[in-house]
Protein backbone atom coordinates (compact mmCIF):
# COMPACT_ATOMS: atom_id res chain seq x y z
CA UNK A 1 0.00 0.00 0.00
CA UNK A 2 1.33 3.48 -0.78
CA UNK A 3 1.46 5.66 2.14
CA UNK A 4 -0.35 9.04 1.53
CA UNK A 5 1.60 12.06 2.81
CA UNK A 6 -1.20 13.69 4.80
CA UNK A 7 -2.09 10.25 6.44
CA UNK A 8 1.34 10.17 7.27
CA UNK A 9 1.40 13.97 8.94
CA UNK A 10 -2.31 13.19 10.49
CA UNK A 11 -0.14 10.31 12.36
CA UNK A 12 2.37 12.84 13.46
CA UNK A 13 -0.09 14.82 15.23
CA UNK A 14 -1.00 11.98 17.74
CA UNK A 15 1.01 10.41 20.55
CA UNK A 16 5.03 10.16 20.84
CA UNK A 17 4.74 6.09 20.35
CA UNK A 18 2.90 6.60 17.10
CA UNK A 19 5.36 9.33 16.14
CA UNK A 20 8.25 7.05 16.87
CA UNK A 21 6.48 4.43 15.35
CA UNK A 22 5.77 5.96 11.87
CA UNK A 23 9.31 7.42 11.60
CA UNK A 24 11.13 3.50 12.64
CA UNK A 25 8.46 1.66 10.37
CA UNK A 26 6.82 3.93 7.87
CA UNK A 27 10.12 6.52 7.20
CA UNK A 28 12.69 4.06 7.96
CA UNK A 29 14.76 6.92 10.04
CA UNK A 30 18.54 6.84 10.96
CA UNK A 31 18.98 5.43 14.65
CA UNK A 32 19.91 8.67 15.91
CA UNK A 33 16.52 9.77 15.15
CA UNK A 34 15.06 7.08 16.93
CA UNK A 35 16.55 7.39 19.80
CA UNK A 36 15.38 10.65 20.39
CA UNK A 37 12.58 10.31 19.33
CA UNK A 38 11.19 7.21 21.59
CA UNK A 39 13.01 8.95 24.64
CA UNK A 40 9.97 11.10 24.34
CA UNK A 41 7.80 8.24 24.88
CA UNK A 42 8.63 8.26 28.55
CA UNK A 43 8.42 11.80 28.67
CA UNK A 44 5.26 12.98 27.53
CA UNK A 45 1.93 11.35 26.51
CA UNK A 46 0.77 8.00 27.48
CA UNK A 47 3.71 6.61 28.24
CA UNK A 48 4.84 8.88 30.57
CA UNK A 49 1.21 8.87 32.13
CA UNK A 50 1.45 5.22 32.94
CA UNK A 51 4.77 5.51 34.08
CA UNK A 52 3.54 8.14 36.82
CA UNK A 53 1.46 5.44 38.01
CA UNK A 54 3.79 2.90 39.19
CA UNK A 55 3.60 2.60 42.95
CA UNK A 56 6.67 2.47 45.56
CA UNK A 57 6.13 -1.38 45.33
CA UNK A 58 6.77 -1.00 41.91
CA UNK A 59 3.37 -2.30 40.71
CA UNK A 60 0.10 -0.83 38.84
CA UNK A 61 -3.58 -1.73 40.10
CA UNK A 62 -3.86 -4.37 42.80
CA UNK A 63 -0.84 -6.06 41.63
CA UNK A 64 0.66 -8.35 39.40
CA UNK A 65 -2.72 -9.53 37.80
CA UNK A 66 -5.44 -7.49 39.49
CA UNK A 67 -7.46 -5.66 38.34
CA UNK A 68 -8.15 -6.45 34.16
CA UNK A 69 -6.48 -4.11 32.77
CA UNK A 70 -5.30 -1.66 35.36
CA UNK A 71 -2.62 -4.24 36.50
CA UNK A 72 1.03 -4.66 36.88
CA UNK A 73 0.48 -7.16 33.72
CA UNK A 74 -1.32 -5.50 31.66
CA UNK A 75 0.16 -1.97 32.02
CA UNK A 76 3.83 -3.75 31.69
CA UNK A 77 1.93 -4.79 28.42
CA UNK A 78 0.75 -1.35 26.93
CA UNK A 79 4.40 0.07 28.09
CA UNK A 80 6.27 -2.46 25.60
CA UNK A 81 3.81 -1.57 22.81
CA UNK A 82 4.02 1.84 22.88
CA UNK A 83 7.94 1.63 22.72
CA UNK A 84 8.60 2.76 26.12
CA UNK A 85 12.53 2.48 26.99
CA UNK A 86 13.49 -0.01 29.78
CA UNK A 87 14.85 1.76 33.10
CA UNK A 88 15.81 -0.17 36.73
CA UNK A 89 11.96 0.30 37.83
CA UNK A 90 10.74 -1.54 35.11
CA UNK A 91 13.25 -4.41 34.98
CA UNK A 92 13.32 -4.49 38.87
CA UNK A 93 9.38 -5.07 38.70
CA UNK A 94 10.25 -7.74 35.93
CA UNK A 95 12.22 -9.94 38.22
CA UNK A 96 10.22 -9.60 41.04
CA UNK A 97 6.92 -10.90 39.10
CA UNK A 98 9.10 -13.71 37.99
CA UNK A 99 10.72 -14.49 41.33
CA UNK A 100 7.05 -14.75 43.08
CA UNK A 101 4.54 -15.42 40.35
CA UNK A 102 5.46 -18.55 38.53
CA UNK A 103 3.84 -22.03 39.14
CA UNK A 104 4.99 -25.34 40.54
CA UNK A 105 5.67 -25.80 36.54
CA UNK A 106 7.40 -23.02 35.52
CA UNK A 107 4.99 -20.68 33.84
CA UNK A 108 3.56 -17.83 35.16
CA UNK A 109 0.55 -18.65 37.09
CA UNK A 110 -1.10 -15.34 39.51
CA UNK A 111 -2.85 -17.82 41.53
CA UNK A 112 -3.04 -18.47 45.08
CA UNK A 113 -2.81 -22.42 44.46
CA UNK A 114 0.16 -22.28 41.51
CA UNK A 115 -0.52 -25.71 40.24
CA UNK A 116 -1.37 -24.87 36.62
CA UNK A 117 0.45 -22.04 34.91
CA UNK A 118 -1.61 -20.01 32.25
CA UNK A 119 0.06 -20.23 29.07
CA UNK A 120 -1.53 -17.02 27.55
CA UNK A 121 -0.37 -15.40 30.63
CA UNK A 122 3.15 -16.73 30.25
CA UNK A 123 3.63 -15.93 26.75
CA UNK A 124 2.91 -12.75 27.79
CA UNK A 125 5.08 -11.88 30.19
CA UNK A 126 7.82 -13.50 28.31
CA UNK A 127 6.98 -10.59 26.03
CA UNK A 128 7.11 -8.49 28.38
CA UNK A 129 10.20 -9.36 30.65
CA UNK A 130 12.24 -10.17 27.67
CA UNK A 131 11.45 -6.31 26.32
CA UNK A 132 12.57 -5.26 29.31
CA UNK A 133 15.58 -7.38 30.11
CA UNK A 134 15.61 -9.42 32.76
CA UNK A 135 18.40 -12.42 33.27
CA UNK A 136 18.27 -14.83 30.97
CA UNK A 137 18.00 -17.65 34.28
CA UNK A 138 14.65 -16.36 34.77
CA UNK A 139 13.11 -16.83 31.77
CA UNK A 140 14.70 -20.70 31.52
CA UNK A 141 11.17 -22.03 33.21
CA UNK A 142 9.14 -20.23 31.06
CA UNK A 143 10.83 -21.39 27.68
CA UNK A 144 10.65 -25.31 28.99
CA UNK A 145 7.19 -24.79 30.02
CA UNK A 146 5.92 -23.36 26.75
CA UNK A 147 7.85 -25.94 24.93
CA UNK A 148 6.48 -28.46 26.54
CA UNK A 149 2.54 -26.80 26.40
CA UNK A 150 2.43 -26.90 22.66
CA UNK A 151 -0.28 -29.53 21.06
CA UNK A 152 0.08 -31.60 18.52
CA UNK A 153 -1.67 -29.39 15.92
CA UNK A 154 1.47 -26.61 16.60
CA UNK A 155 -0.81 -24.50 18.40
CA UNK A 156 -1.35 -23.15 22.35
CA UNK A 157 -4.11 -23.38 24.58
CA UNK A 158 -4.45 -21.91 28.00
CA UNK A 159 -7.09 -24.78 28.90
CA UNK A 160 -4.35 -27.09 28.54
CA UNK A 161 -3.65 -29.29 30.74
CA UNK A 162 -6.33 -28.84 33.08
CA UNK A 163 -8.60 -29.94 30.44
CA UNK A 164 -8.66 -32.05 27.49
CA UNK A 165 -8.11 -30.53 24.68
CA UNK A 166 -6.81 -31.10 20.95
CA UNK A 167 -7.22 -27.72 19.12
CA UNK A 168 -5.17 -24.77 20.08
CA UNK A 169 -6.47 -21.50 20.94
CA UNK A 170 -6.12 -18.12 18.41
CA UNK A 171 -5.84 -16.32 21.79
CA UNK A 172 -3.21 -17.86 23.76
CA UNK A 173 -1.29 -19.28 20.46
CA UNK A 174 -0.51 -15.06 19.53
CA UNK A 175 0.11 -14.74 22.86
CA UNK A 176 3.07 -17.12 22.75
CA UNK A 177 3.96 -16.46 19.49
CA UNK A 178 4.78 -12.83 20.80
CA UNK A 179 6.79 -14.06 23.51
CA UNK A 180 8.82 -16.44 21.66
CA UNK A 181 9.50 -13.95 18.92
CA UNK A 182 10.63 -10.91 21.43
CA UNK A 183 13.06 -13.58 23.51
CA UNK A 184 14.67 -14.70 19.67
CA UNK A 185 15.10 -10.91 18.92
CA UNK A 186 16.59 -9.66 22.16
CA UNK A 187 18.77 -12.41 22.21
CA UNK A 188 18.20 -15.18 24.72
CA UNK A 189 20.29 -18.21 23.99
CA UNK A 190 18.38 -20.80 26.60
CA UNK A 191 16.68 -23.41 23.62
CA UNK A 192 16.78 -21.03 20.66
CA UNK A 193 16.40 -23.57 18.56
CA UNK A 194 13.64 -25.55 20.03
CA UNK A 195 12.31 -21.98 20.70
CA UNK A 196 12.74 -21.27 16.71
CA UNK A 197 11.04 -24.47 15.65
CA UNK A 198 7.98 -23.72 18.18
CA UNK A 199 7.41 -20.42 16.64
CA UNK A 200 7.51 -21.51 13.46
CA UNK A 201 4.52 -24.63 13.95
CA UNK A 202 2.83 -22.31 16.11
CA UNK A 203 2.96 -19.76 13.05
CA UNK A 204 1.80 -22.75 10.80
CA UNK A 205 -1.15 -23.09 13.13
CA UNK A 206 -2.34 -19.89 12.11
CA UNK A 207 -1.87 -19.69 8.63
CA UNK A 208 -3.54 -23.05 7.87
CA UNK A 209 -6.91 -21.26 8.90
CA UNK A 210 -5.74 -18.29 6.81
CA UNK A 211 -5.87 -16.60 10.66
CA UNK A 212 -9.52 -16.43 10.81
CA UNK A 213 -11.26 -19.33 8.71
CA UNK A 214 -12.25 -22.66 9.64
CA UNK A 215 -10.04 -25.71 7.86
CA UNK A 216 -12.93 -27.55 7.51
CA UNK A 217 -15.53 -25.41 6.15
CA UNK A 218 -13.58 -21.85 5.31
CA UNK A 219 -16.41 -20.35 7.37
CA UNK A 220 -15.40 -17.35 9.98
CA UNK A 221 -14.45 -19.21 13.17
CA UNK A 222 -15.65 -16.32 15.44
CA UNK A 223 -16.78 -12.65 14.41
CA UNK A 224 -14.70 -11.23 16.93
CA UNK A 225 -11.61 -12.03 14.79
CA UNK A 226 -12.59 -9.23 12.37
CA UNK A 227 -12.74 -6.05 15.14
CA UNK A 228 -10.10 -3.72 15.52
CA UNK A 229 -9.25 -3.67 19.01
CA UNK A 230 -6.15 -1.93 21.19
CA UNK A 231 -5.02 -2.37 23.71
CA UNK A 232 -5.34 -6.12 22.57
CA UNK A 233 -4.69 -7.33 26.34
CA UNK A 234 -4.90 -11.54 26.17
CA UNK A 235 -7.29 -11.43 22.88
CA UNK A 236 -6.42 -12.57 19.71
CA UNK A 237 -7.84 -10.51 16.20
CA UNK A 238 -6.82 -10.44 12.64
CA UNK A 239 -5.07 -7.35 12.52
CA UNK A 240 -3.10 -8.29 16.05
CA UNK A 241 -2.42 -11.43 13.66
CA UNK A 242 -1.20 -9.20 10.60
CA UNK A 243 1.12 -7.43 12.74
CA UNK A 244 2.49 -10.13 14.11
CA UNK A 245 3.48 -11.67 10.50
CA UNK A 246 4.26 -8.36 9.45
CA UNK A 247 6.84 -7.14 12.54
CA UNK A 248 8.57 -10.90 12.19
CA UNK A 249 9.34 -10.04 8.31
CA UNK A 250 7.22 -13.51 7.55
CA UNK A 251 7.67 -14.25 3.42
CA UNK A 252 4.07 -13.53 1.95
CA UNK A 253 2.44 -16.64 1.94
CA UNK A 254 -0.71 -17.14 -0.05
CA UNK A 255 -2.89 -18.42 3.10
CA UNK A 256 -2.30 -14.18 4.05
CA UNK A 257 -4.28 -12.70 1.22
CA UNK A 258 -7.54 -13.59 2.65
CA UNK A 259 -6.45 -11.25 6.07
CA UNK A 260 -4.88 -8.95 3.67
CA UNK A 261 -7.82 -8.46 1.59
CA UNK A 262 -10.06 -7.56 4.66
CA UNK A 263 -7.94 -5.05 6.30
CA UNK A 264 -7.79 -2.96 3.10
CA UNK A 265 -11.35 -3.49 3.20
CA UNK A 266 -11.45 -1.28 6.28
CA UNK A 267 -10.05 1.57 5.19
CA UNK A 268 -12.17 4.86 5.01
CA UNK A 269 -10.33 7.72 3.46
CA UNK A 270 -7.05 5.82 4.41
CA UNK A 271 -7.59 5.98 7.68
CA UNK A 272 -8.75 2.92 9.92
CA UNK A 273 -11.14 1.93 12.79
CA UNK A 274 -10.79 1.57 16.03
CA UNK A 275 -13.29 -0.66 17.70
CA UNK A 276 -15.12 -0.21 21.29
CA UNK A 277 -12.95 -1.27 24.27
CA UNK A 278 -13.09 -4.61 26.23
CA UNK A 279 -14.62 -4.45 29.51
CA UNK A 280 -13.10 -3.50 32.69
CA UNK A 281 -11.00 -1.16 34.33
CA UNK A 282 -8.46 1.11 32.91
CA UNK A 283 -5.75 3.47 33.56
CA UNK A 284 -6.87 6.00 30.56
CA UNK A 285 -8.54 5.60 27.39
CA UNK A 286 -5.49 6.08 24.47
CA UNK A 287 -8.44 7.20 22.15
CA UNK A 288 -11.71 6.95 21.39
CA UNK A 289 -13.26 4.42 19.60
CA UNK A 290 -14.79 4.95 16.50
CA UNK A 291 -14.01 5.32 12.82
CA UNK A 292 -10.41 7.07 12.39
CA UNK A 293 -7.71 5.91 15.13
CA UNK A 294 -3.85 6.25 14.48
CA UNK A 295 -2.96 3.80 16.10
CA UNK A 296 -5.03 1.04 14.36
CA UNK A 297 -3.68 3.11 10.85
CA UNK A 298 -0.15 3.06 11.99
CA UNK A 299 -0.55 -0.71 12.65
CA UNK A 300 -2.42 -1.40 9.26
CA UNK A 301 0.20 1.29 6.93
CA UNK A 302 2.62 -1.15 8.55
CA UNK A 303 1.26 -4.42 7.64
CA UNK A 304 -0.04 -3.31 4.18
CA UNK A 305 3.07 -1.63 3.23
CA UNK A 306 5.63 -4.38 4.39
CA UNK A 307 4.09 -6.80 1.69
CA UNK A 308 3.31 -4.05 -0.45
CA UNK A 309 -0.46 -5.22 -0.64
CA UNK A 310 -3.57 -2.92 -1.94
CA UNK A 311 -6.75 -3.45 -3.75
CA UNK A 312 -7.39 0.09 -4.42
CA UNK A 313 -5.42 2.58 -6.96
CA UNK A 314 -3.05 4.72 -5.75
CA UNK A 315 -4.17 7.39 -4.46
CA UNK A 316 -0.79 9.20 -2.91
CA UNK A 317 -0.48 13.07 -2.25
Amino acid sequence: MTMRSDIIAWLCQGDPSIIYQVNRDLYQKEDAVLHVLREDISKDGWGAQLLKLQKADGHWGDGYYHPKWTSTHYTLLTLKNLGVVSNVALHNICEKVLNEEKGKDGGMSPTVHRIHSDCCITGMFLNISAYFGVDQQLLNSLIDYLITMQLDDGGYNCRHPRYKVHHGSFHTTICVLEGLWEYQIQGYKYRLEEVVSARKRAEEFLLMHHLYLSDKDGRVIDQHFLSMHYPCHWHYDVLRALEYFAITRHPYDHRLSDALAWLSANAEQGRFPLSPKYSGFIHFQLEKSGKYSRINTLRAYRILSFWNFSEEPDDSV
